[in-house]
């Protein structure tokens, strides 16, 4: 009985995975590919008219290009490079050899791990000019519901020997992990100042300043080195790879069905 619970469970899980999530996506896909880009000049026009008219707060959903610059000086922890937002890990790279016997003989693998050590982002918001305006937007990287998608520009594994080249290194408390310790793997991705940048949000006019914001409705709120165009065939892979496996899911419930008494 049991069996055909949990059968019965991957069919209906599949048959959602495979249903839903695409229409979530598509739906997703729509809202961007027709919106129009807006001038950040014209987006404070737009919304400087409806403070004047007395619609404090108003939000304008907008789409933005331009290129990423930063008022205050972002370092990369590793590659020391100044960026307009990074997001870096630390990881320790060691060595397990595991065993394994058989009726005729013992055979022993070596089996290389990572461990994540420690995580840094930068946390000052991100500014966007475009080529026809003077006037910036400002984006709060730590907003919920941010997608964010940035360029890995530096990715090094150093040596345990030679770790001493690092302060960074000789300074961090860490559990050492098991097997032999062979050394640490450094990845930052970032997003590189004057990068270009694909900007979906609410536009919000607090002072002289534009803020873009979490939509409130639930609408897509991104950040993307990537153009446009990357970013919906993005999307549409994840729909079809979500059918895909929606589809295994419950095959594999009908299977346990059938085959498992």
């Amino acid at each position: 009985m049991a069996v055909f619970i949990i059968g019965a469970i991957l069919i209906i899980g599949g048959a959602l995975l495979s249903i839903l999530v695409p229409i979530k996506i598509k739906n997703k896909n729509i809202e961007i590919k027709f919106m129009k880009t807006t001038a950040v000049d014209e987006l404070k026009d737009i919304l400087a008219y409806n403070a004047s008219a007395g619609l404090e707060g108003y939000r304008h959903y907008v789409e933005l290009n331009g290129q990423a610059v930063n008022e205050s000086m972002n370092k990369a922890p590793f590659s020391g490079n100044d960026v307009a937002f990074f997001n870096a890990d630390l990881f320790a790279v060691s060595e397990d050899i595991a065993t394994s016997t058989d009726n005729k003989s013992m055979q022993q693998s070596i089996r290389k791990s990572e461990t994540l050590l420690n995580n840094q982002k930068s946390s000052s918001p991100i500014s966007l000019r475009d080529f026809q305006s003077k006037n910036k937007v400002y984006i709060d990287i730590n907003q919920s519901g941010l997608k964010i998608d940035t360029l890995k520009t530096f990715d090094k594994f150093e040596p345990s020997n030679t770790t001493g080249n690092y302060s960074f290194l000789r300074n961090i408390n860490y559990k050492k992990p098991s097997g032999k310790m062979l050394g640490f793997r450094m990845v930052e991705n970032t997003i590189p100042y004057n990068q270009l940048l694909y900007v979906l949000g609410d536009a919000v006019l607090n002072g002289d300043k534009i803020n873009i914001l979490r939509p409130a409705d639930g609408k897509p709120f991104i950040v993307s080195v990537k153009e446009k165009a990357d970013i919906v065939r993005g999307n549409e892979s994840g729909a079809r790879a979500a059918i895909i496996f929606g589809i295994l899911i419950a095959i594999a419930g009908i299977l346990m069905m059938i085959f498992i008494k």
